[in-house]
This record gives C-alpha cells, sequence and structure tokens, in this order.
C-alpha cells in the first residue's frame, strides 16, 4: 500500500530530513566510547542502504538496538528494509515498535516520520492516536504541524487537522504549506468556499506553487472561466526545471482551458502532463495482465444459502475502476440508517498481506495469487473484521469504498462470506476519459497516463469483472454509472436489496451526507447527483481515436 493511497501526494515529509536517532539526550546512560561505536554501526549501516546491501544493513542497525534498544529512527529504517525484502509481519512490528517509543519518549520530532509509516500498514487508529496524544505546545511538532495535519486529513480526521493547524498557525507566521493543507482539510469537511478562499491565500504566499494551482483547477471553476490561466502559465514558466512541478501545472492548465472551452490547447496540456508523469512511473503492462489471468483462474464460490440469515456486521465493498462514480453510490449507501461508511480502507488488502507475510499489490502479480491461494482465508477474514469492528458502531452494514479491492474480490468472498461487493461499470471511453485527466497521487494507477496501456488496463477490468460474475454469484453485482445518474432511486434500490437492506428513497439525495470525504472527488461529492459526466469525452474525440480504436479491437494482444 501506498501512503498515497489515501490521495493526495504527502509533499512535506518528501522535503524533510530525518533526525539523526543517535545522540546524547536519547541514552544519557552511554559513554563517549560507545557513542562513538553507535555512530559507527549508524553510518556503516546507512552505507549498507546505500549500496542496496539490505542484510548487511539490518545486521547494523540491530546491532545498534542491542546496545540502545529505543531508537525510533533505526526501527524505522528496519520496517523499511523488511518491506524492501518483502516481510510484512517484521515491517509492520518494526513500524509499531517505533511509534510506542516516539509516545513513550515524546520524541516529537520524530513523529510525523512514525505516522507516515503506520499509514503504509493503513494503521489508521493508531496514527490518530498518536498524533492527538502528543503534546501540541512542542515545538519540534509544531514545526511539522503541516504534515501531521496531512496524515490528520488522509485519515478522515479533517477537524483535527484544522485545529493543529490553528495551534501551529498562532506561533508563527503565514505559511503557503499551512494554507495549502487548511484547504484540503476543509474540501474533505465539505466546506468549499473556505478552501477556496485558503488556496487563493497559499497562492499569495507562494505564487509559483504547483500543488495549490492544480487543486484550485480542480476544486472549483474560475469565475469567469479562464481568469486563471496567465497565471497557472507563469507558475510553469518558473518549475521549469521541476518535473513534477511541472506535471502538476499542465493538469491545472488542462482544467482551466477546458472550463473556458479552449478543447484544443486543453487536450494539448493534458498530454504534456501525462507524459511527464508517465517517465517518472513503473509499469509493466505483462505482470499485470499475467496477475488478472492468474486471479481469473481462480474457481467460482458457491452462493449464499437461500433464506440465509444476514451476519450482525455486513461489509459491503465498492469496487471498480477510480473515478467511475464509486463515491457517489458509497455516498448513498451511506445515508441508509443502518450503514456506515468507512470511506477509503486499505484494511483487506493488509488482512491479506499480514495473513500471507507478503506485501499484496493491487493487482497482485501472478506469484503472489500463488502464495495467496495457499493462505487460510479465515484468517484474513478475522484480521479484517478487527480491523473494522469499532467502525460499525450501532449500524449493521459498513461501506469500504476502495476501487482496488475489485481485484481481490475473489479473497472477499472467501475470508468474508457475509460480505457484499458492489462494482461500479461505466461505458468504457467515458471511463478511460475520467482516468487519463486525473493525476493521481504517488504511483497509484500507472497506467491511467498512457492512452494504450490505459485501454489495455481498461479490456483487463471488464474481463475480470465478467470473470467475478460468473464465479461470485449472490456476492458480487455490477452497478452501472449511467443508469446510477440518470435513475438513481431503482439502481439505489438494487444495490440494497441485494445488501440486505429496506430501500430508503431519502438515501440519493447525496448532499444530505456530511460525512468527510479525502478522495480525489472531494469537492465534487457535495453536488446532488447529475449526469454531466455522461459522454464528456465526446469533446476530445479526434485525440482519444487511438484510445477509442483500441477499446473496440477485438484482437487484444
Amino acid at each position: 500500500m501506498r501512503a498515497a493511497a489515501f490521495g493526495r501526494p504527502l509533499f512535506f515529509v518528501r522535503r524533510a530530513r530525518p533526525p539523526r536517532p543517535l545522540s546524547c539526550r536519547s541514552f544519557p546512560q552511554v559513554s563517549a566510547q560507545m557513542q562513538q561505536e553507535l555512530d559507527r554501526l549508524w553510518r556503516q549501516a546507512q552505507a549498507f542502504e546505500a549500496q542496496g546491501d539490505f542484510a548487511q544493513a539490518r545486521t547494523q542497525y540491530e546491532a545498534i538496538l542491542a546496545i540502545a534498544p529505543r531508537q525510533p529512527v533505526v526501527h524505522l529504517r528496519l520496517s523499511d528494509i523488511a518491506q524492501r525484502e518483502g516481510r510484512y509481519r517484521d515491517a509492520r512490528n518494526a513500524a509499531l515498535a517505533a511509534a510506542d517509543i516516539v509516545r513513550d519518549m515524546r520524541r516529537w520530532e520524530v513523529l510525523p516520520f512514525a505516522t507516515l509509516r503506520l499509514l503504509a500498514f493503513d494503521e489508521r487508529d493508531r496514527v490518530r492516536e498518536l498524533i492527538l496524544g502528543a503534546d501540541w505546545s512542542q515545538p519540534a511538532l509544531l514545526s511539522q504541524a503541516v504534515v501531521l495535519s496531512q496524515h490528520l486529513w488522509l485519515i478522515d480526521e479533517p477537524e483535527h487537522a484544522l485545529r493543529l493547524l490553528d495551534t501551529a498557525q498562532q506561533r508563527a507566521r503565514p505559511h503557503p504549506m499551512i494554507e495549502y493543507s487548511r484547504a484540503n482539510a476543509l474540501r474533505n469537511s465539505g466546506r468549499l468556499k473556505e478552501a477556496t478562499d485558503a488556496l487563493e491565500r497559499a497562492i499569495a504566499l507562494a505564487p509559483n506553487d504547483a500543488l495549490a494551482h492544480w487543486t484550485l483547477a480542480y476544486h472549483e471553476k474560475a469565475d469567469p472561466p479562464g481568469r486563471r490561466i496567465a497565471r497557472v502559465r507563469a507558475a510553469l514558466d518558473a518549475n521549469a526545471h521541476e518535473p513534477l512541478a511541472k506535471a502538476h501545472l499542465h493538469y491545472a492548465l488542462f482544467k482551466e482551458l477546458e472550463d473556458a472551452g479552449e478543447d484544443a490547447a486543453a487536450f494539448s496540456e493534458l498530454e504534456a502532463g501525462a507524459r511527464l508523469m508517465r517517465a517518472q512511473l513503473r509499469y509493466d503492462a505483462q505482470a499485470e495482465a499475467a496477475g488478472i489471468d492468474a486471479l481469473r483462474a481462480l474457481p467460482a464460490v458457491a452462493p449464499p444459502p437461500t433464506g440465509e440469515a444476514f451476519a450482525a456486521h455486513v461489509p459491503i465493498f465498492v469496487v471498480g475502476m477510480p473515478r467511475t462514480g464509486t463515491t457517489v453510490l458509497e455516498r448513498i449507501l451511506g445515508n441508509h440508517p443502518h450503514v456506515a461508511s468507512a470511506g477509503e480502507l486499505n484494511a483487506f488488502v493488509h488482512a491479506l498481506s499480514e495473513a500471507g507475510d507478503l506485501f499484496v499489490s493491487s493487482p497482485p502479480t501472478a506469484d503472489m495469487v500463488a502464495r495467496l491461494r495457499e493462505v487460510d482465508m479465515t484468517v484474513v477474514g478475522r484480521e479484517y473484521l478487527a480491523r473494522t469492528q469499532r467502525r460499525y458502531g450501532a449500524k449493521t452494514h459498513l461501506v469500504d469504498k476502495t476501487p482496488l479491492n475489485v481485484f481481490h474480490a475473489g479473497w472477499i468472498a472467501r475470508a468474508l462470506p457475509q460480505a457484499k461487493i458492489l462494482c461500479m461499470v461505466r461505458e468504457p471511453v467515458d471511463a478511460c476519459f475520467s482516468n487519463f485527466k486525473e493525476m493521481f497521487s504517488g504511483d497509484a494507477y500507472a497506467y491511467s497516463y498512457d492512452l494504450a496501456e490505459l485501454a489495455g488496463h481498461a479490456l483487463r477490468f471488464g474481463d475480470l469483472v465478467a470473470h467475478w460474475e460468473r464465479t461470485l454469484p449472490g456476492r458480487f453485482m455490477t452497478v452501472s454509472y449511467e443508469a446510477m445518474v440518470s435513475d438513481p432511486s431503482s439502481t439505489a434500490k438494487a444495490a440494497m436489496e441485494f445488501c440486505g437492506l429496506s430501500f430508503e428513497a431519502s438515501a440519493v439525495d447525496i448532499t444530505r451526507n456530511t460525512t468527510s470525504s479525502s478522495t480525489a472527488s472531494s469537492s465534487q461529492v457535495r453536488e446532488a447527483i447529475h449526469a454531466r459526466g455522461i459522454g464528456a469525452w465526446r469533446r476530445h474525440a479526434d485525440a482519444l481515436a487511438p484510445l477509442i480504436d483500441r477499446l473496440e479491437r477485438t484482437d487484444r494482444g
């Protein structure tokens, strides 16, 4: 799992330098001679890591802990090495150990690095407890308030994020990063006008900040359309030697130009941004195809017995390609009086990883599928329920809206017999264009930046969905995006009844749903359901011709 799976770049951590873990303050009982030995071990470990010799680096780090065990940064390094070596349990345990030391020893300067590592294991409750239990008066913590606030809104705690930013702002001069993080917390909590104001303040403080321009472009249309184009172009010129910043600004220009009706110029910017993103990411279409073929070889799961009573707690997985209406469906279901919504969890893939002691990707590789065939899925189910139990509250159903879980539907059906899986499907060209025009965080959805690779992925997705429909009867149901936005009541009724819920007609008014949202559509989901997205690709039909041709070909080689 990527920390960015939560939907936004971890911008501040990327620019920060981890603190040195070894100091007299950390272990005052150590002699000067022993301090020199610890420094020597640390330097050797760092050198071995730089050379890619992780076994030797691990040996040196473990030697440090044998002398001075309460060194959180050393535990974090061991966690990272264990991940590189594919040892999930060791990696997670080392991250948890680091977090405990940070808390117990009040090592607030290490706090954001510990919480970032915890996010890699979807340890949301631990992140929340660690940040909220820290001493917010300490300068070491306040100096990292931006990234800590980001970690809070990534786990759907925007109000706490805003409170932390307010605390930091009282002791600091205005700063664009504070305003940017504030804007995202406000977006997640539905305070859209305040979010716009915060983004404008961020740009006023840092006119060339790519993240602020990009976020504002997708958050709210300019009034009048085109008003912001010149300043985004100026920022692009100023970031000429920064590929990631340039990519953000090309995407921002695409949105600003398209909103202004300049379609040809808009698509040119979109292509430029996509090329920059694709150049930075690794994507292996053949490996993906092999993994999906392995999933399609999984045997069928018998349907639930007719008239079977539903369990006390029923997970509802909303899956599909991104940007195909998964968030809208989640918010419809979340309006039901018996349904709680957990947002985009990564709990199931981490339950798989814990049970199999490997880092499971989405989609998994063919080797991962082979290993997971040997895992006891009842153990996976218990781990998932343990991770999600408290989120039900007094409700009977819980929506887990993680699009990538479509690749794990076969495991879900085996691990959680009571679960229901709702898969959003959308007209293929619209689905692909909605992916192509989105700049995803981190390395997520790397297929989406090249039209040929995007089409290939969409075709494989369709084949996998058809397989799940055949082999998971009574457990897996597709939901049409076009039907949902054209006739939301009928679509909601069918989905609710499939999940064992009575129909609630008022649930289709998603503007009633005030829960936080940290997804890419956090601004858009505050609107009523509409059908404006149907056929959005037609404005760029000529430019999308290669994609359309690939989707229509019967030869998928």
